[in-house]
């Protein structure tokens, strides 16, 4: 071969890694997906509701989302229009009689005018009719050595499934879970399923994952959404876990929050009884994690640590995180963005829920100079990437 023709060759593999390479070239990396606030939403509310409800559901309704709130203080699920911002609906419900519930933990909406009730410490699930009033009790036995269905307490929010028949509920160790090996913990069951018809109870194969409890503690509360996945968010652990069905395993994917240190700090087990009550309050940890169905991501709260100060009081502390940030999770749970909440931002977290409009977030913060008693008022967060 001439050395014209070597030229020609090399001219010619040259163009075409040229061409390769920019028709292989990596797009630029799509950016964080985050959460912009919006407009704020006030229902005017009478002088027997709190501004801060004890358990929140969104529903679709011909066009008007309903949001389902319960007042705790009269026994009370009303619904609220999204589009008028009024109560359009409200049923009380006998504590104790013929017809009584007990006093109701939380709710599932089946549909419209249908609402299952879970009474507090009282192993039973009523069906009632919220236009008509009626109600229907039916008796479960939960699993020997867990509590009744539990949805609360309100830093650890979850919602329950209907699948065949059966609804999926969150459960807890009814012992004292720091007395359990980690083995032990690792065998100790997140959630069972209740048959609406026989009332049997069957716990499901999802556990606390192995080596959370280690050679020392952290917190034993989790968060569960029980959406097209089973997924758990635990206290202590960076991870979520997810099972694809009622009967499938747990699967962990990494989800560290970018304000938080790689170690989160462990339970005081040998510390004072006030260095132990502080630990849920001052420690980094995650909290409630909500699936939105309408733009198929995962919002994953998240509390990074606390230094308490001269002045602090520690009782809002409790309800009132100082600081948060939302971790958005998509379908597959993979982290594509989070979003900082600074201390001055004053909303009330543990008071969230999803509708077709975004993430709605209280702002009835006693901070907060939007605060009004009379109103439960929530600000709009619209996700963008």
């Amino acid at each position: 071969m001439t050395r014209k023709q070597n030229l020609s060759a090399l001219s010619i593999i040259a163009i075409g890694l040229l061409i390769f390479s920019c028709g292989n070239s990596k797009p630029k990396d799509k950016p964080d997906a985050s959460l912009v606030p919006s407009e704020t939403i006030n229902f005017l509310l009478d002088n027997q509701t709190s501004n801060l409800s004890s358990f929140l559901a969104y529903h679709d309704n011909s066009g008007d989302g309903l949001l389902f709130s319960l007042n705790q203080q009269t026994n009370e699920v009303q619904a609220y229009s999204m589009n008028e911002q009024k109560l359009v609906h409200q049923n009380s419900y006998a504590i104790e009689g013929p017809k009584g519930v007990n006093e109701i933990e939380a709710f599932h909406i089946v549909r419209f005018d249908s609402i299952m009730i879970f009474p507090t410490n009282k192993n039973s699930v009523y069906t009632s009719n919220i236009l008509k009033g009626s109600v229907e009790g039916s008796k479960y036995e939960p699993p020997l050595g867990y509590s009744n269905a539990s949805f609360r307490p309100s830093a650890f929010p979850s919602n329950s499934a209907l699948i065949g028949g059966k609804l999926m509920v969150k459960t807890s160790f009814m012992g004292n879970p720091y007395l359990l090996s980690d083995d032990e913990m690792a065998a100790t069951h997140l959630t069972y399923s209740i048959d609406l018809t026989s009332g049997q109870t069957t716990p499901l194969p999802h556990f606390f994952p192995k080596g959370y409890w280690g050679d020392k503690k952290t917190y034993f509360r989790f968060s569960m959404s029980a959406g097209p996945k089973f997924v758990y968010s635990f206290f202590g652990d960076h991870h979520v876990y997810y099972a694809d069905s009622p009967n499938s395993k747990l699967s962990p994917v990494l989800a560290e929050s970018k304000y938080f240190k790689k170690s989160i700090d462990r339970y005081p087990t040998d510390g004072s009884p006030e260095d132990r009550g502080m630990y849920p309050i001052v420690t980094a940890h995650y909290g409630n994690i909500i699936y939105d169905q309408y733009r198929e991501v995962y919002y994953r709260f998240c509390f990074p640590g606390v230094e308490i100060q001269d002045g602090d009081k520690i009782s809002q502390l409790m309800s009132f995180p100082r600081t948060f940030s939302i971790q958005i999770l998509d379908k597959d749970l993979n982290p594509v963005g989070e979003t900082y909440f600074g201390k001055n931002t004053a909303l009330a977290p543990y008071n969230s829920f999803v509708g077709k409009g975004g993430l709605y977030i209280s702002i009835n913060h006693p901070e907060n100079p939007e605060n009004k008693e009379d109103f439960m008022s929530f600000k709009r967060f619209e996700l963008t990437w």
